[in-house]
C-alpha cells in the first residue's frame, strides 16, 4: 500500500484554536424563535402528559388493589359480611361496564336534548315559516 493513499489524521489543534472553534459553531436549536421554542416546549408538555397517562394505565393492578382494601375496610366498618372474591367480582363488574355506552331511553328529557342540539335548526325553520306566513298574509 502505498503511504500517500492512507487518509491522514489532522493535525492536533491548541487550546485556544478549539476555544475558537467552539465559539463559532452553532447549536441545533441555538438561534430559534420565540415561536419554535413555544412550539418545542408544547411538544415537550404534550409528550409529558401522554406519558403520565401511560403511566397511570399501567398502574391499573395498584389501582385495583386499593380499591380492594377501601372496599373492605368500608364493608368492615359498616358490618357488613363480605369476602375478597366478592369484592374482585364487584369490582370486575364495575371495571367491565365503566366505559360503555347506552343510548338513552326514549322520552321528554331525550326530546329536550334533541332540541337543544338542533335548536339552529328549528330557529331558523320557524323564522322560515313565520316568514312565509307573513308574506301569504298580506
Amino acid at each position: 500500500m502505498n503511504k500517500s493513499a492512507q487518509a491522514q489524521a489532522p493535525p492536533p489543534l491548541s487550546t485556544s484554536e478549539l476555544k475558537q472553534k467552539r465559539a463559532t459553531t452553532k447549536l441545533p436549536g441555538e438561534e430559534m424563535t420565540i415561536a419554535e421554542t413555544l412550539r418545542v416546549m408544547d411538544v415537550a408538555r404534550e409528550m409529558r402528559e401522554q406519558r403520565e397517562t401511560a403511566e397511570e394505565m399501567f398502574r391499573h393492578d395498584e389501582v385495583r388493589v386499593r380499591l380492594r382494601e377501601k372496599l373492605m375496610r368500608t364493608a368492615a366498618l359498616s358490618g357488613d359480611r363480605v369476602t375478597e372474591a366478592e369484592i374482585d367480582a364487584a369490582i370486575d363488574q364495575y371495571l367491565s361496564n365503566l366505559h360503555t355506552y347506552e343510548s338513552p331511553k326514549p322520552g321528554f328529557k331525550k326530546f329536550l336534548a334533541y332540541c337543544w342540539i338542533w335548536r339552529y335548526r328549528i330557529a331558523t325553520a320557524a323564522v322560515a315559516a313565520g316568514a312565509a306566513g307573513a308574506w301569504f298574509l298580506l
